[in-house]
């Protein structure tokens, strides 16, 4: 007899688990039990006291994007006010070039509606491409782009053969041509390094495009990806963050989910999936807990490894599937060095003197000039698993506190980093440790020579974030990519993380999965819980909100997207 019982069992406390789970309880009143291996629920979904005691961190998840939680927002409304909310900075996306002390500030939409103050900036290096920005600007922003944009984001692939994706995206194709974006053959076979040659001319807008595809774990090296360029491009305006830490988002989660009676269990790690007739029916516990599913389990954040290879078995998923995931790669793009710093006061760049709002960038690229070719390399050593010379750095860097005070004590600041690095498994435990105090010299020292008060007297404590520390999360493990694969096209939409799985569907009834290495993957959003719940829902004849009347999609995903970037202009006004 089972210790436990609940309608619905979900392996895995991460943001997908959370999210599916409050589907599960509203829409489906199912009863669900959530069980997490570590001590708190939340996943990447993590904001710790880091680097100095009373100074906040993110140690994954960084970037939200409007985008993220629409549906939560619309068939949550409590989730905003509980906490799950999104804000930007003055400047969302930029780059400083210190080989001439310029730099590119992307304004945020939450500053710049229009975009027109952005273009003003680009216009300082190619007037062209300032006329093609505000082109583009509106187009992205535009009610039919939003829809071609949410349509795969918040869908099955298999929902996605319906007529209608089709044909909204043939109707849009004359206004991206209008909008001087032509997807030829060129464009879709192209590396984005090319297609962004292609769309613009000013190296100083290909940099800022090219270092956020690096950011989204994308390889710029790889061909057939070109198409992507555009869509990043219409990115840079809404990149935002967290208020109050991204944990806060797992907080504003469990307060729905308690209150719809929903349980959780942490230090509680899944190790098998108990079936019977070839269908689900429970999970066994480290400790030899077993606990009964009467509808349905469900693997929410554990890696397709885990899944398959540790909790069923090749004998169960087969030899095909069990192949198809051995050969998953994590070698591409993701291994991050995310580095925490508590500072005495916020970084000062030299290149305020060109734009003082470039201190008050979000994602902030420092580079020695503005080459492609030098994201190209950085993208190169990651693939060979190793840390690039020192004067390769090619570094992003933020300091949350200035936008949002609660993440350093008063009168402080915390600013981060990201660049690639090795996978955990490329170096032993030595020669990871002394990579890590080595990274954090030559990073104080690059950041030196954009900012003079970047150095060690400014600097109180830093915490050294790596993909060897990202292995405490087990489905990151062995290497530590914050994708939990790569998101090589052989990995991404409909092939992630194999097309066996890539519905949410496993060889097992009544055996749902989904998490960080299924679409869309490498972010923090609702999307592919969202996604696996329309699955589940169809399957099982299950409450379907999105046929409700008034939340027809892509459009009512469409309105909530807007709605994300006005609450924050209305709740969060800037200082100063």
């Amino acid at each position: 007899m089972a210790d436990l019982k609940f309608d619905a069992v979900i392996a895995g406390g991460g943001n997908k688990g959370l999210m599916l789970a409050m589907y599960l309880t509203r829409y489906a009143g199912m009863t669900v039990g959530i069980f997490e291996r570590r001590h708190e629920i939340g996943g990447g979904l993590a904001t710790e006291e880091t680097a100095a005691p009373g100074f906040r961190g993110n140690t994954h998840a960084n970037i939200i994007l409007p985008w993220y939680y629409a549906p939560l927002w619309r068939d949550f409304p409590e989730y905003w006010d509980y906490g799950g909310q999104y804000d930007q900075y003055l400047v969302s996306d930029g780059s400083i070039f210190r080989n001439n002390g310029t730099c590119l500030a992307i304004y945020s939409r939450k500053h710049d509606p229009t975009q027109e103050r952005t273009a003003r900036e680009i216009a300082r290096f190619s007037e062209r491409d300032a006329e093609k920005w505000i082109k583009a600007s509106e187009l992205t922003d535009s009610d039919e782009y939003l829809r071609v944009m949410i349509d795969p984001l918040f869908n099955p692939h298999e929902w996605q053969l319906a007529p209608e994706f089709m044909e909204r995206q043939v109707a849009i194709y004359p206004k991206v041509l209008e909008a001087g974006f032509d997807p030829d053959s060129l464009v879709l076979s192209a590396t984005p390094l090319r297609a962004s040659r292609e769309f613009f001319e000013s190296p100083e807008l290909q940099y800022c495009i090219c270092r956020f595809i690096v950011s989204a774990a994308r390889n710029v090296n790889d061909p057939s990806q070109g198409a992507e360029t555009m869509g990043m491009m219409g990115t840079l305006p809404t990149i935002g963050y967290a208020r109050g830490g991204t944990h806060q988002l797992a907080h504003a989660a469990h307060q729905v989910l308690v209150q719809e009676g929903c349980k959780f269990f942490t230090h509680a790690e899944v190790t098998k999936v108990i079936t019977e007739n070839g269908a689900a029916t429970g999970i066994c516990l480290a400790d030899g807990t077993e606990v009964a599913a009467g509808k349905l389990v469900v693997s929410a954040g554990l890696s397709p490894a885990q899944l398959c290879l540790e909790l069923l078995g090749k004998d169960i998923v087969g030899e095909r599937i069990a192949r198809r995931i051995e050969n998953l790669t994590t070698h591409n793009i993701g291994n991050l060095m995310w580095y925490t710093y508590a500072l005495h006061e916020a970084p000062k760049y030299h290149a305020a003197a060109f734009n003082p709002d470039i201190n008050e960038t979000m994602w902030l690229g420092l580079a020695e000039e503005a080459n492609l070719e030098h994201i190209a390399r950085e993208c190169h050593y990651a693939n060979m698993g190793v840390m690039p010379p020192s004067e390769e750095y090619n570094p992003v860097v933020w300091c949350h506190s200035l936008a949002d005070p609660s993440y350093a004590p008063p009168g402080k600041h915390v600013a981060q980093n990201e660049m690639q690095g090795p996978r955990a498994s490329d170096l032993s435990e030595k020669e990871w440790l002394k990579l890590k105090t080595r990274f954090a010299e030559d990073m104080v020292k690059i950041w030196g020579k954009f900012a003079d008060n970047m150095n060690w007297d400014n600097i109180i404590g830093v915490d050294t974030n790596s993909p060897w520390d990202n292995v405490r999360l087990k489905n990151l493990a062995p290497d530590g990519n914050f994708s939990g694969i790569d998101q090589s096209l052989s990995q991404r939409g409909a092939n992630r993380p194999i097309p066996e799985l890539a519905n949410h569907r496993t060889p097992v009834r009544n055996l749902y999965c989904t998490g960080g290495c299924w679409h869309v993957g490498s972010n923090a959003s609702a999307d592919a819980a969202y996604n696996c719940y329309k699955i589940i829902a169809a399957d099982m004849g299950l409450g379907k909100p999105w046929e409700e009347p008034g939340k027809e999609e892509p459009d009512s995903l469409v309105e909530a997207t807007r709605e994300a970037i006005r609450k924050a202009r209305r709740s969060f006004n800037r200082k100063g």
